[in-house]
């Protein structure tokens, strides 16, 4: 997910949705798969796309990962080629000038990676996380001065790193899906953090979103 503070953008893997706080979709767009976990930055969306390449090793030639830019309409305006992603592309942050993506795994890997990049998407270095989990990355978001990487793993959970990426926490509560920061403080987090939701109406998995709170080294349902 990603938010403006009047609309969330939900990306589905190969469906792009926009709706208000209430869960009304004002535009929905189908994408390639697999798309991931999206930002917004001056009113654009940058939402990765990891094209063949997920959980196994290839070479840089081999790459076919990007991001694509969206207006807030959800128009297609432009596309940046990150070759160095070489797992798959599935997450993407802003934060202090820089583009930080994060992504899929091979099987057997005992530590995690983010790709740090500039504005223009310019390669700039690879941050090594020494920590296992299953396919990678799933979502990333800077809130009250931390990075909070959403994990798959039994059960799923979620990482917290300082701003070079060097582990303060973990907990086990899944931020897989989605996260939008809130505010709060370094000691009082707070977070909407989105969950599949199982429908047996639709044999499928519906979005929803709940505020949580994250203090004294839990996560707490508001």
């Amino acid at each position: 997910m990603a938010s403006d503070g009047e609309v969330i953008y939900w990306s589905f893997a190969s469906t792009l949705v926009k709706t208000d706080f209430d869960g009304k979709v004002l535009k929905s767009v189908p994408v390639p798969y697999h798309c991931g976990d999206p930002c917004l930055v001056d009113g654009k969306l940058y939402v990765p796309y990891g094209g063949g390449s997920w959980n196994r090793e290839i070479g840089n030639a081999e790459s076919r990962n990007f991001i694509r830019v969206y207006d807030s309409d959800l128009k297609l305006i432009r596309e940046y080629r990150v070759p160095e992603v070489v797992y798959g592309a599935g997450c993407v942050e802003f934060h202090n000038g820089r583009f930080f993506v994060g992504g899929g795994l091979p099987d057997g890997k005992t530590e995690n990676y983010i790709y740090e990049y500039d504005r223009n998407f310019r390669f700039v270095k690879r941050h090594v996380i020494p920590f296992v989990s299953s396919l990678g990355i799933q979502t990333i978001k800077y809130a009250a001065g931390s990075f909070w990487l959403g994990c798959y793993g039994k059960p799923n959970f979620c990482i917290r790193t300082d701003e070079q990426f060097r582990i303060r926490n973990r907990y086990e509560y899944a931020t897989t899906v989605g996260v939008i920061d809130l505010g709060g403080t370094p000691e009082q987090v707070k977070l909407l953090v989105a969950w599949h939701i199982w429908d047996p109406a639709v044999k499928g998995n519906r979005a929803k979103a709940i505020v949580v709170e994250v203090a004294n080294g839990k996560f707490r349902k508001k």
